[in-house]
């Protein structure tokens, strides 16, 4: 059932990678642990994993050099899939997801700029509408909320569209206390936290993570999460609920405010301008 699975997602992934030019090519992995499948561009590369041990599909980018990948490989999508109890219907779903990821508006644009970027930039490519969009795989009825949000405002609405619709739907996961979906939020907020840009970061931890207090529950989330989104959660606790002195304006951007502090200060940036 896997390798069946493995090519359904492969299929929508390619069609929608074929359309920006990019070619997949045959590899073959070298760990008997997982699937890997790889298709190239000029300037990125684009790879679909399936790791056997721990039942996770993986879609990942890096960037291309003369020699081919640079192997500096960032995670932007994570699913589960367990070969025991799903079945085609999960596999549709986790390639619509993928394809939907790197046809996407965000990352055509990546893809155009990804050499001009310097390699340890701060700042990802994700905005609090593709972040968004990431979670309709775990909570379908966002992607009426979201059409509602872009057809009611002019920009998309990041902070309060995540508080009035997300946090809510993440409160009662957390409620039903289902370890597979638990799991599945953790991935899905890691990977993106990992890619995201600044402000969906800020959304991540500040808006929807501080917004779980019940010990049991953060433990539960925290038992499949990046080290990195531990790390920065555990700093963003120190602001919850805490109104934040506004600092003095610069004649900075918002952008180059944020990438020059640390993750704590960026937090603690970011609830002020909440709290505005």
């Amino acid at each position: 059932m896997i390798n069946k699975a493995f090519e359904i997602v492969n299929r929508k992934v390619e069609a929608a990678l074929s359309e920006q030019g990019y070619v997949r090519r045959n590899v073959t992995g070298t760990d008997p642990n997982e699937l890997v499948t790889l298709y190239t561009g000029e300037e990125t590369a684009y790879s679909v994993l399936y790791y056997y041990d721990k039942k996770h599909m993986v879609m990942r980018t890096c960037s291309m050099t003369e020699d081919g990948p640079d192997n500096e490989w960032k995670t932007i999508g994570t699913w589960m899939f367990d070969p025991a109890t799903d079945k085609e219907r999960e596999a549709e779903s986790i390639g619509n997801d993928f394809a939907e990821s790197v046809s996407g508006p965000v990352f055509v644009q990546a893809s155009k700029v990804q050499k001009k970027k310097k390699k340890n930039t701060d700042d990802g490519s994700g905005d609090p509408l593709f972040f968004s969009k990431r979670l309709v795989g775990l909570f379908p009825e966002l992607k009426d909320e979201i059409k509602a949000e872009e057809d009611g405002y002019e920009q998309f609405r990041g902070v309060a569209f995540t508080r009035e619709f997300i946090v809510p739907k993440v409160e009662r996961l957390l409620a039903r206390n289902d370890k597979s979906e638990i799991d599945k939020l953790s991935e899905i907020l890691s990977a993106q936290y990992g890619y995201c840009d600044l402000d969906t970061r800020s959304i991540i931890t500040m808006v929807i993570l501080n917004s779980v207090t019940d010990e049991a529950k953060i433990k539960s989330l925290r038992e499949n999460m990046s080290d990195e989104l531990v790390k920065a959660w555990k700093a963003a606790e120190k602001f919850r609920g805490k109104k934040v002195k506004p600092a003095k304006k610069k004649k900075q951007s918002f952008m180059q405010k944020m990438a020059e502090q640390s993750i704590e200060n960026r937090n603690a940036y970011m609830n002020q301008m909440n709290n505005r």
